[in-house]
């Protein structure tokens, strides 16, 4: 597993940080043991960079000789690595670096303003009632806070950084009641260095996010069909019943619901469901990289709801190509299944060389946010933060040669509801509305340049077979890792006339347009 724990090399930079974080008061001992075992910070994920605690069994974490890079103007998806629940998160940015975290009540529904220090909470009871930063109710027991943008006008620089773990308390310091204390309730507080980094300016090891959908759009309306299109009816299991109904893929307050209903005319569909989902098959694909979707789903008999991913055609048969499942879940079973199937594991029987499947007892009527790092080597599945297994490369030729690691393409992903059919999730209740809603999608990649490439006629034979391909490599990203093609496939030199001068990122490698 790789962890990407950003942690400076510069002196320059390390010296001033020395004792630091003791400016920031705490209102307990920085040295107190922690009294539970069953509420324990472990680290935070953001975007896709994960720092760990060195002791978890500690209340307090001085992570502040490890910095999260990021520039002024972008979304921070933060991922407490928490385990337990009943608890809330608050995440604090110093802005002004005057040495406090100056924090003002939210407004009403949670809302925040740009100059509160506070910057995402996951429940905080307000005069309107419990809410979270993203204006949802809550009943205070969900301890993963929603993301959040750092201000366009922060300058560059290094920023103080708190998470911390209470109970209904938007004090940074800790909440220290007779009745609730942070010590008592299982609470924590990790310190943690962000650096603004100057536009264009990037840190070859940071994640950053390449794609994303928040599903924000009108209720009742369709997904971004940028970013989506409605998956075909086949025969397989999951897609058998798929139907182009609008009543089983729409958004619904800033979620994607996706769902199974009971047909209402099988005169002219006789099928006995109808299901929803939605993929990004030619729109959107990608080689490595952290992929990540909040959701939650309805445990009920039959239930079969997923987020994966498949290759981006044209590739090899299934399963040769290779298959990555993020999450499953079936029937009313409270278990997440991350599973990769491959010509190795799937045809050859191999699934226990290495291990290929991991499961992990969750909540699933509760929001949970399942993730996947995928690098050239190593696979590692992750719920709410927390790695429950990992999928390695072979050394071994011969193993390669059968198929033992074909996850070395572009893969897109696919969120759906379906029903199962008794072989593993058992047979649907036709009776009944399943539903899955998806909160986000992001996925993030590290920003490691393969070279530079000087352009000055660029020509259709230069553009990595673009046209051809269709690859998410032949997408066209600043160097803030926003794409900015027109269209999803569209190669550079279809672009060239549309973009400015400056560097580039396309096919992996840095380009410079003159």
């Amino acid at each position: 597993m790789n962890n990407h724990r950003l942690c400076t090399l510069l002196s320059i930079l390390l010296l001033p940080l020395l004792g630091y974080a003791e400016n920031y008061p705490v209102a307990f001992d920085r040295n107190a043991d922690r009294t539970r075992t069953d509420r324990v910070l472990n680290g935070i994920i953001l975007n896709g960079n994960d720092f760990r605690v060195k002791t978890p069994m500690k209340m307090y974490h001085d992570l502040t000789d490890c910095i999260f890079m990021a520039h002024a103007g972008d979304l921070v998806s933060p991922t407490l690595a928490f385990t337990g629940r009943w608890m809330d998160s608050y995440i604090y940015i110093d802005k002004d670096n005057n040495g406090a975290f100056d924090v003002q009540m939210p407004e009403a529904q949670g809302a925040l303003t740009e100059d509160n220090e506070l910057v995402s909470f996951s429940g905080l009871t307000l005069p309107d009632g419990a809410y979270n930063s993203a204006s949802e109710q809550t009943d205070l027991s969900q301890v993963q806070p929603p993301s959040f943008v750092l201000p366009e006008d922060m300058e560059p620089g290094l920023y103080m950084m708190r998470v911390k773990i209470d109970w209904d308390n938007s004090d940074p310091a800790g909440r220290m009641d007779e009745t609730n204390n942070i010590i008592q309730n299982g609470g924590a507080i990790l310190d943690i260095r962000l650096q603004i980094l100057p536009e264009g300016e990037q840190y070859e090891d940071c994640y950053t996010l390449v794609f994303n959908d928040e599903f924000n759009g009108e209720n009742g309306t369709l997904p971004n069909e940028a970013n989506w299109r409605r998956s075909n009816r086949y025969g397989s299991t999951w897609n058998r019943y798929h139907s182009d109904s609008e009543d089983v893929v729409f958004l619904r307050d800033g979620h994607l619901v996706c769902r199974a209903i009971p047909n209402p005319d099988q005169t002219s569909d006789p099928v006995p469901m109808l299901t929803g989902s939605v993929e990004s098959r030619g729109l959107f694909s990608f080689t490595y990289g952290w992929v990540e979707a909040r959701l939650k789903t309805t445990p009920h008999k039959g239930n079969f709801p997923a987020f994966w991913m498949m290759p981006q055609p044209p590739t090899d048969t299934w399963p040769k190509a290779g298959e990555i499942d993020i999450f499953e879940a079936i029937d009313a079973q409270n278990t997440a299944f991350h599973t990769l199937h491959s010509h190795w594991i799937t045809t050859l029987g191999k699934k226990n060389n290495p291990k290929s499947s991991f499961s992990e007892t969750v909540s699933q009527g509760d929001w949970h946010i399942f993730a996947a790092n995928w690098t050239e080597d190593l696979i590692t599945f992750y719920v709410d933060g927390s790695p429950v297994g990992s999928y390695a490369k072979s050394g071994n030729a011969s193993d390669l040669e059968n198929g033992q690691w074909p996850f070395c393409h572009d893969f897109y992903i696919i969120l759906n509801q379906s029903v199962g059919d008794g072989s593993w999730a058992k047979n649907p209740d036709t009776s009944f509305t399943y539903e899955t809603q998806f909160d986000w999608v992001r996925v993030f990649q590290k920003n490691a340049p393969t070279g530079i490439k000087e352009i000055d006629n660029w020509t259709t034979e230069q553009s990595d077979n673009c046209e051809i391909a269709k690859s998410s490599n032949c997408q066209i990203y600043d160097l803030s890792g926003r794409r900015i093609s027109a269209e999803a496939n569209s190669s550079l030199f279809t672009l060239q006339s549309s973009l400015k001068r400056g560097i580039y990122i396309h096919g992996g490698k840095k380009v410079v347009i003159k």
